[in-house]
């Protein structure tokens, strides 16, 4: 998991496939190795780096968010002057319209607040909820303090008690606003692997059992059936049709690949084979069959993640037996260094968390972000 930017303006990510949920960590690790995460942490020097080589300040990632949104939001004063004056828009908006003089409000961050003003920066502009940055801190001691920096800030009329009555009146709604957020905070940090004890372990597994009785899952569909396919169609199979029989669950295609010599743990351009795709899919018997076949249980993709995240991910513990069985590592690490657990707690598969730490997957298992 790459570092976790919780943002106001709604899930920045989603997984609804496997080349979606590929693209998505991608995303994570441009996100890692650009300057976006130099200003997250405050890393001036890294932030330099990057300036240095032509990068511009005011590009945004994949959720909207410039390096200065981040800077602004975490309270680091020096990246933020730094970025303003190598020509950083002080008034960029998110997908969610939220400016960098916004996240500086909302998170109390004073000093910064009156940097940007002083670079020209808007304070009337509204995000999607029709919030200003003034909004985000009204009803704070805070705002107090980012209402008396106003040295050539515009006044919106009416003069300062005026102002201040406006805000007032949208107290009741900012802070019901706030408490959804918090909320939303609280969830996104709730799905992430921070277990100290076996208890705190075993209340995570007790509420995410009960969750799922809440929400009354209807009962997996059964495996679909292979289709037979017609012989004049086995003329050959080659590697694209043989991956795509995989995730199709194609057994006449697979069989006359393999029938013909073909390489079990052969792979696509993301370095995804077979095996991968009928993991995620939930493919017992296709699994079984390419791991006679000689399939390597540990292959790794693009992103180091071997066949056990993909069963993770998808939720089938009789996989994700099978692949044990056969070897697999249950602490096998990634190139962000999440394991399966990790995988299985972020996607509520408890009963493949549950499996995995029977096993002896490692409880206190950290990837990059700490998580």
């Amino acid at each position: 998991m790459a570092a976790p930017r919780p943002c106001a303006d709604g899930p920045c990510c989603s997984w609804p496939s496997a080349a979606s949920g590929v693209q998505q960590t991608l995303d994570e690790m441009d996100f890692d190795r650009g300057i976006w995460s130099a200003a997250l942490n405050g890393d001036l020097g890294r932030v330099k780096y990057f300036i240095q080589k032509a990068t511009d300040p005011s590009q945004p990632d994949s959720a909207g968010y410039t390096a200065l949104h981040y800077a602004s939001r975490n309270g680091h004063y020096a990246v933020c002057q730094f970025l303003l004056e190598s020509g950083a828009k002080c008034d960029a908006q998110t997908h969610g319209g939220a400016t960098a003089l916004h996240r500086a409000s909302y998170c109390g961050h004073t000093e910064i607040a009156r940097l940007l003003l002083s670079h020209g920066s808007n304070p009337r502009l509204v995000d999607d909820d029709g919030m200003t940055s003034l909004h985000k801190v009204c009803g704070d001691r805070v705002g107090r303090k980012v209402l008396g920096c106003g040295d050539g800030v515009p006044d919106p009329g009416g003069g300062p008690g005026a102002w201040r009555l406006g805000a007032q009146e949208a107290v009741a709604r900012e802070r019901w606003k706030l408490e959804e957020e918090k909320k939303k905070l609280e969830r996104f940090n709730s799905s992430r692997l921070n277990l100290e004890t076996l208890a705190d372990l075993e209340n995570l597994v007790q509420r995410r059992r009960e969750k799922r009785l809440k929400r009354r899952v209807p009962p997996r569909a059964p495996e679909p059936v292979a289709k037979p396919q017609p012989q004049a169609q086995l003329e050959s199979v080659d590697l694209v049709m043989f991956l795509k029989a995989a995730a199709e669950n194609q057994e006449a295609l697979t069989d006359k690949y393999l029938r013909d010599g073909g390489d079990p743990s052969a792979h696509d351009k993301l370095h995804r084979t077979a095996l991968h795709w009928a993991c995620l899919k939930g493919h017992g018997q296709l699994v079984s069959k390419l791991l006679e076949a000689g399939a390597a249980v540990d292959a790794r993709d693009l992103l180091d993640r071997t066949p056990l995240f993909w069963a993770c991910r998808g939720g089938h513990l009789d996989i994700l037996k099978q692949l044990l069985n056969r070897g697999a590592q249950v602490n096998a690490r990634d190139k962000i260094w999440s394991t399966p657990l990790h995988v299985a707690v972020r996607t509520r598969h408890c009963d493949c968390l549950e499996h995995l730490i029977a096993c002896g997957a490692h409880i206190d298992a950290q990837d990059k972000s700490g998580g």
